[in-house]
């Protein structure tokens, strides 16, 4: 009996230190919500990135732009179904976010996603802002060669 006793506390002792491994680690991105305002919804899919389809038609006045938008993770080359755009306005500039929404995939190879066509419907025209790619600045997507060939993916 005490064999067993001694068995089952060493048992308990190795799932402890197993599932101590799981808890969440801190990260040097800043969390969704300290980018966004208060009054900002918080995005909740999977980052992606957006180039303006046609710069030469946003003006000062538009209050809509079409961007193609691409999945950062790895899904088979398949961006998917693109969640609302969660924009924050500010003087200098508009921040424009466009999440995918996130797959099930448990394997997925990286042979680069499609683009996906969004039109983007503002509350207010640009006017003299500088357009950015929400997730260039607030998610892992900062270091990748879309946002950095770009300037951070803003667009004027």
């Amino acid at each position: 009996m005490r064999d067993r006793q001694r068995a089952m506390l060493g048992l308990t002792f190795i799932a402890a230190i197993a599932l101590s491994g799981c808890a969440a680690t801190p990260s040097s991105e800043p969390s969704p919500a300290a980018v966004a305002s208060s009054d900002t919804p918080v995005p909740t899919g999977a980052p992606a990135t957006w180039q303006l389809t046609d710069d030469s038609r946003v003006t000062p006045d538009s209050m809509a732009f079409e961007v193609q938008v691409t999945r950062l993770d790895c899904a088979n080359g398949v961006t998917g179904e693109m969640l609302s755009p969660v924009i924050t306005y500010e003087a200098e500039q508009v921040t424009v976010r466009i999440d995918a929404k996130p797959n099930r995939l448990e394997a997925a190879d990286c042979q680069g996603n499609d683009a996906i066509p969004v039109t983007v419907t503002l509350s207010e025209p640009i006017g003299q802002r500088t357009l950015v790619d929400g997730a260039c600045v607030s998610t892992e997507a900062r270091t990748t060669a879309e946002c950095v060939a770009s300037e951070r993916a803003s667009f004027r």
